[in-house]
This record gives structure tokens, sequence and C-alpha cells, in this order.
């Protein structure tokens, strides 16, 4: 009777422990070689970790990069989420550690095992990570055990040079190409040590009516622009243009035949202004707005044709 209640209790633990041991598939441990390190060397150990959907790993528990003790330190901890596939969570953990351990000989030094947990709601699971062991070795041997002199450094290995006479010349073409692009773009603008040459027509009269003209111009305003722009047609044509002369300017100078039609407007206008005394209705049919756009086109005309 004893026998059977001990069998019982016995498949009991067994049944319980079952789907706590089934939640957490697997932790397998990847680690670089166990040997041959020396004070400063980093090394990387990796888990996958494989869990029963729906659980997933705390990022609560993961250890912070800082020092352990006085010879080694957690670098950096890198956790990939691998995702869900066929009801099992995946995961891989990078953990980089660096020791500063300065042993006179040979020695295996040991980095801790790390508990983690996964939790699926309310329910919580253990996640152990296993530690793992590595030889670190001395620079340099203390005492020789063979006769003669002890063992000497090896120098530092000489860098090796690297060419660079093909990107030293992509370099300098690339500075000649920049300052020809620049020294083009100054002669377009008249910037120095091109602002002497003599100014556009066309780009002083707009200059000027961008610092005076206005939506709401006064009367005033408004015919000083149209003067404006007509001193600009006289210099550009080198004689005074009247409305009857634009068939010889356009002729003369065919890039402002883009405008034309603006620029006939432009002259009814001054018409109206200028001898028919009528400035309202004028403001009316090409408003102060439109006026300085169509001065600003008459500039970049002027531009490109130079």
């Amino acid at each position: 009777m004893a026998g059977r209640v001990g069998l019982a209790m016995l498949l009991l633990a067994v049944s319980g422990a079952l789907p706590a041991s089934a939640q957490v598939r697997s932790v397998e441990l990847y680690a670089p070689r166990s040997f041959g390190y020396v004070i400063g060397d980093a090394l990387t150990l990796r888990a996958e970790i494989a869990l029963d959907a729906p659980f997933a790993l705390d990022p609560a528990t993961l250890p912070t990069p800082r020092a352990l003790n006085y010879w080694l330190d957690l670098r950096n901890v890198r956790l990939e989420d691998r995702g869900n596939h066929g009801g099992i969570h995946r995961y891989t953990l990078d953990l980089t550690y660096q020791t500063f351990y300065a042993p006179l000989e040979p020695r295996r030094l040991d980095i801790p095992a790390l508990a983690l947990s996964a939790v699926a709601g309310d329910r919580r699971v253990a996640v152990n990570v296993p530690g793992w062991s590595f030889l670190s070795s001395p620079l340099r041997e203390v005492m020789t055990s063979t006769p003669g002199q002890a063992m000497a450094l090896r120098p530092d290995i000489p860098p090796r040079p690297i060419p660079t006479a093909a990107s030293r010349n992509g370099l300098l073409a690339s500075i000649v190409v920049t300052l020809l692009a620049l020294a083009a773009l100054a002669w377009q603008m008249a910037w120095w040590p091109f602002h002497r040459r003599p100014a556009r027509p066309f780009a002083q009269a707009a200059r000027a009516m961008a610092a005076t003209l206005r939506p709401s111009a006064s009367e005033t305003a408004y015919r000083g622009s149209l003067l404006a722009l007509h001193r600009a047609f006289d210099n550009t044509a080198g004689r005074g243009v009247l409305a009857e002369d634009l068939p010889a300017f356009f002729a003369a100078h065919p890039a402002f035949r883009a405008v034309e039609g603006e620029v006939r407007r432009l002259f009814a206008v001054s018409r109206a202004v200028f001898f028919g005394g009528d400035g309202p209705r004028a403001q009316s049919d090409l408003p102060p707005a439109e006026l300085l756009a169509l001065a600003r086109r008459l500039r970049a005309v002027e531009r490109e044709a130079a």
C-alpha cells in the first residue's frame, strides 16, 4: 500500500513538472575557442533559445553591460527576436565579454551562468543560460623552463600601406569641378569677382520693383515700376522702345518672344496710365503682383540669353 501511494505521488510530481519543462524547449550555447586568450581580449557567446508559444523572454531580466568582477566586464548584450514559427518562439542572445585577467601561467576562468525569465500572461518560467570557461594565458612567461635567454617579445607588425592614388586623384578632380561650377555660378549671378560687370537691365528693374511694389501699392509706386520696366527695355535695345517698336525689339532679341503676349499687355497698360490717365483701371488690368511676376520672368529670360 505504501508503495502504491509513493508511486502515485511520484506520478503527480512528474505530471506537474512536465508543463513547466515543456515551456522552455532548448537553450543552446555557442562559444568561440576555449583557449589562447590574453588580457584585454573580447569574446562573444551566443545562446539560441527556443520557447513554447505564447511564452516570450522578459527583457527586464536581461543583464546590463557592466563590470561583473575585477577581471571580467560584460561589454554588450544584443537580443534578436526571430519570431514564432510552428508554435516555437526563438531568440538569439549575443553576449560580449572582455577579460582583464593577467595570469602568471595559463589558468582556466569561468564566465557565470545567466538566469532569465519567460512570461506568458501571469505565468513565469526560468530560462537558464549555462556558464562557460576558457583558458587565459600570460602575455609572456615569467620564468623560462629551458636554459638560455628568456623569451623576447616579437616586434610590432609594421602597418601595410594602403594605395590612395585613385582616391586622391578622384578628390582633386572633384575639387576642380566644384571650383569651376562655383565660378560659373558666380559669373551668372554677378557675384565677386564678377560683380563689376554691367548689371542686367531687367535684373535691376526687378530688384527695384521688389523693394517698392506691394499688393496695395500706391499709384505713384505703380507708375514708378512701369517706368523701371520701360527703362529696362530701352537699355536692352540701346534706344527708346515704344509699342510700335516691339516687332523690331523681338527681332533683335528673339529670346523675349516667349513672353511677347505679356510684354504687349504691359505696353497697353502703360499707355492707359501715362496717356489715358486711368491708373486705377490699369492696376485692375495688370495688378501689382502680376507686374512684379512679369519683371521676374523678363529677368529670367535675360539671364538665359546672356
